[in-house]
């Protein structure tokens, strides 16, 4: 209506200057006639177009007592909402950034962290239950990845069913296959597994051995067998297990000194096959806040080593696992040998701002021989990211072993975790040759990238006595 009005005020301006007072009458009755057929009838038409415009509107306008100042706010409104309509019509489809895109198909990946293996569920790659896998090779495997099948017609919690194939980018493979389920309260479930390992690295036995001696050696190793467990209580785990275990020794891939030509012909395991039927019992008590479920304490079969341990992570609480195998020759050699382990972890917070406080580890693993000859490729051993921090994998190897880790945890983000650490090893033949005030003492910080409580992955920057060392791993150290 301003508008409409201001050009006629400006035309009677104009008129009124150029006659007299019989033009100002006549100007006067023009104008009355203007306000009306300019000012009343198109309202009128305003109001009907917007009525056919909006037919979910009732006829409030008709209300004269608030009609033009109805009409005004309303057409307002109406010419917003068409020029805003005009302005989305002539405006490109927006795309997406690179980083858009990635933070979107990240946060639709779903997964879990088994021991040292991260299995994602990522809906755009599944194919006929296909799940990417990450990890699972030990040794010096490097970077590891591969397929995992899980049939959905098996899957729950209290069933197990999965077999992978796995390869790394040192040429290291392997594959595996477990099949279980649970029952009340006893679980039980069958694991075979395969794996090729064509640069393991040896330094010699004793806590002696020097670096400078590392020789490399091949080593194929296939594991057939079942475990059952009973539960006699919330958090305890009684049970054992049955397997059998073939070894293939042969030379490294490089240009490293064989075993045999750096430490001797005659050292238990070198140029002959091994195979052992091995007979295991174990116990476990476990009263942590664990943020997630583990799964069928396959952690106690063989084909999961005691020293890679559980990746749980836990802020408070107490775990105790203690485990007993007897390895039976059955090439005729006298290599038969008792393995006897211990492994205690406390936790404890500092605060509830500060997560996760203290957590302590100490294991211990005695191995007792008649005549002391254990293959040095089943030594136990400790040094890498899963032991003895600040060294190489497998650095020190010998019949026994003691090693203690101890770290202050603590978040930094949403995502993100801080650690400061301390580890310290002994590696001995009889405890008679152990010096507690001379132990392997690797020190450092780490962080740990997590997800919903569970440790995706980890990276610690430790230094030993002999350097300083990069490691890189999957889920919690323990």
């Amino acid at each position: 209506m301003l508008l409409r009005w201001w050009p006629s005020s400006f035309s009677i301006r104009m008129t009124t200057v150029a006659c007299g007072c019989t033009g100002r009458v006549a100007a006067l009755g023009g104008a009355l006639v203007t306000a009306l057929v300019f000012g009343l009838f198109p309202a009128e038409e305003t109001a009907r177009a917007q009525s056919a415009a909006q037919p979910g509107r009732t006829e409030a306008v008709a209300d004269p007592s608030s009609n033009r100042e109805a009409g005004s706010d309303t057409s307002r409104a109406a010419r917003w909402r068409d020029a805003r309509r005009r302005k989305a019509e002539s405006m490109e489809g927006h795309e997406p950034t690179f980083a858009q895109r990635a933070t979107s198909f990240v946060t639709n990946i779903g997964g879990a962290v088994v021991p040292h293996r991260l299995i994602l569920d990522v809906p755009r790659l599944e194919i006929a239950d296909f799940h990417p896998v990450f990890g699972g090779l030990s040794g010096d495997a490097g970077t590891t990845a591969g397929v995992l099948y899980a049939p959905t017609f098996w899957e729950g919690q209290q069933r197990l069913a999965e077999a992978e194939v796995l390869g790394s980018l040192r040429g290291y493979y392997g594959a595996g296959a477990r099949f279980g389920g649970v029952s009340g309260p006893y679980v039980g479930y069958a694991y075979a597994r395969y794996h090729h390992r064509p640069r393991e690295s040896f330094y010699g036995v004793g806590a002696d051995s020097r670096v400078d001696t590392e020789a490399g050696f091949r080593l194929d190793q296939g594991i057939v067998g079942g475990l059952l467990g009973w539960r006699p209580r919330s958090g305890a785990l009684l049970g054992g297990h049955v397997s059998y275990q073939a070894n293939r020794y042969g030379t490294g891939q490089g240009d490293r000194p064989t075993v045999a030509e750096q430490f001797g012909a005659t050292l238990p395991g070198v140029g002959t096959d091994m195979d052992y039927l091995m007979l295991g019992a174990f116990f476990e008590l476990d009263v942590r806040d664990a943020p997630y479920t583990r799964a069928f304490g396959h952690r106690f079969a063989p084909t999961k080593p005691r020293l890679r341990g559980v990746s749980l992570d836990a802020s408070r609480g107490f775990y105790l696992a203690s485990e007993v195998t007897h390895n039976f020759s059955m090439r005729g050699q006298d290599v038969d040998f008792t393995r006897f382990t211990l492994d205690v972890r406390e936790f404890m917070p500092i605060s509830e701002g500060l997560l996760h406080g203290f957590s302590f580890r100490q294991f211990a693993s005695v191995t007792h021989s008649g005549d002391g000859r254990v293959p040095f490729y089943r030594l136990q051993s400790v040094g890498g990211a899963r032991s003895l921090r600040g060294y190489p994998t497998g650095r020190f190897r010998d019949r026994n072993v003691l090693l203690a880790n101890a770290e202050v945890r603590c978040q930094i983000w949403h995502w993100i975790d801080m650690a400061v650490f301390a580890d310290a090893g002994h590696v001995f033949r009889t405890f008679r040759d152990v010096n507690v005030a001379d132990p392997r003492v690797g020190y450092g910080l780490g962080f740990r990238i997590k997800d919903e409580g569970k440790t995706l992955g980890r990276i610690d920057v430790a230094r030993g006595q002999e350097g300083w060392e990069l490691h890189l791993d999957l889920g919690s150290l323990f």
